[in-house]
């Protein structure tokens, strides 16, 4: 890595409170720690208070959307904008994510020059989205397109139809640090946005309640659901009409919790249901983590406590059932309430994998030689890069040209 000090630009559509955006202030903590000028772009959110404060954060109206709801003269304005930013910043490299940052990004590139990849952090956002499945395709062949897992390159190898051959670095999670008193309080947590695709949360609440009916000894437990997001009033309406007929509040939304709070929540709890980064920082306090399923076909259901199969190193979220079979939320909590050894060994199988698989410091020491990768790989192929990018941009104009007729003939 030269001396002169390599600035990162994540380009991601917010900041609010979810896995996606833990996982870059994680990133950021550490690259600023170790030498490196980080630059965030995004719409905002209540997390860039939680960025480190070395990081400069810009927030970008419309970042987050696809560029066929601009016109053609807005569409210009967006660019230049962005474009004004990572030049007057002195970016290097460039992460951008999914679903449209990469778009907006690789659409600038003749007139910028800087390096840049796709790091996909959710495999959903390829469902009906042609031109995020078109630049991974370009970016594949050029080893500029990161995962997270071999799960999720599955799943986008099925949509897009093609056979790729990402690079997979795991999510760097910051344990959760351990207290030298663990109280294990009597509540089942879990940790999400709550989105359409987090959906799991309603059956999770429903087989809570019926648990909580006809087994004497889950009525010493609660549900605390931590998260905001469109479902939010929905959800918490369904809690409250459950907490009504029991006749105490054994349901709790919390919305947005952050910082020691959250720690302690994840600390004390007697289990843990969810996916993604939160699925781990539940197993890094040794958490029996009862793993959610992620599309309308899995999230219904419980796939297992995460850990204790080898393979959950590669599986922090369910797609499609595989060769797992489902269990109902309430048979997974009903499991690990009446069984102290199952609990221990849940929690135990936990913490080890974790340690085993997310270990910060490492991971974040194979992004710092990826970055210098990424600058080396556009240094030494210009010329391919610029023509694969142009082939590129003939789609992108043919699909922004398909959209205006869309709405012009109001078909």
């Amino acid at each position: 890595m030269s001396k002169e000090k390599v600035k990162v630009a994540f380009v991601t559509p917010l900041m609010i409170i979810g896995g996606a955006e833990s996982y870059i202030i994680n990133k950021c903590k550490w690259l600023v720690e170790n030498g490196f000028d980080v630059l965030v772009i995004s719409e905002g959110g209540e997390n860039v208070s939680n960025l480190p404060k070395e990081a400069v954060h810009i927030k970008l109206e419309g970042v987050s959307l696809p560029p066929l709801v601009f016109t053609n003269a807005q569409y210009n304005n967006f660019k230049q904008s962005l474009k004004t930013i990572l030049l007057k910043n002195k970016v290097n490299v460039i992460e951008a994510h999914n679903s449209y940052p990469i778009v907006h990004v690789a659409s600038i590139y003749k007139e910028t020059k800087i390096p840049f990849f796709v790091n996909v952090l959710s495999e959903l956002s390829y469902r009906r989205n042609p031109l995020l499945k078109s630049i991974t395709k370009k970016l594949n062949g050029l080893d500029l397109y990161y995962t997270l897992t071999p799960q999720m390159n599955e799943y986008i190898e099925g949509v897009t139809k093609s056979k790729l051959h990402p690079t997979i670095i795991p999510i760097p999670v910051k344990a959760i640090p351990s207290r030298l008193e663990i109280l294990d309080e009597k509540y089942v947590l879990s940790v999400s946005r709550l989105s359409n695709d987090k959906d799991y949360v309603r059956y999770l609440i429903q087989d809570f309640y019926e648990l909580y009916k006809v087994n004497q000894a889950f009525q010493a437990y609660k549900l605390v659901i931590v998260g905001d997001g469109l479902l939010f009033e929905e959800l918490n309406q369904l809690a409250a009409n459950i907490n009504a007929e029991i006749g105490k509040e054994v349901i709790q939304l919390k919305g947005t919790v952050m910082g020691k709070d959250l720690e302690l929540l994840f600390q004390n709890c007697a289990m843990f249901v969810g996916m993604g980064t939160t699925l781990l920082l539940a197993a890094s306090c040794g958490k029996p983590s009862i793993i959610a399923g992620f599309t309308s076909e899995t999230n219904k259901y419980a796939w297992g406590y995460w850990g204790e199969n080898h393979l959950d190193k590669d599986i922090l979220v369910i797609n499609a059932p595989g060769d797992r079979l489902p269990i109902s939320f309430q048979s997974a909590m009903q499991d690990i309430i009446e069984s102290h050894s199952r609990c221990s060994s849940a929690g135990k199988a936990a913490i080890e994998l974790f340690n085993e698989s997310y270990n910060y410091d490492s991971i974040m020491t194979l992004w710092k030689n990826e970055y210098q990768k990424i600058i080396d790989i556009f240094k030494n192929n210009e010329s391919r890069i610029v023509n694969e990018l142009k082939n590129y941009e003939l789609q992108f104009h043919f699909y922004r040209q398909i959209r205006q007729i869309v709405k012009l003939f109001k078909i």
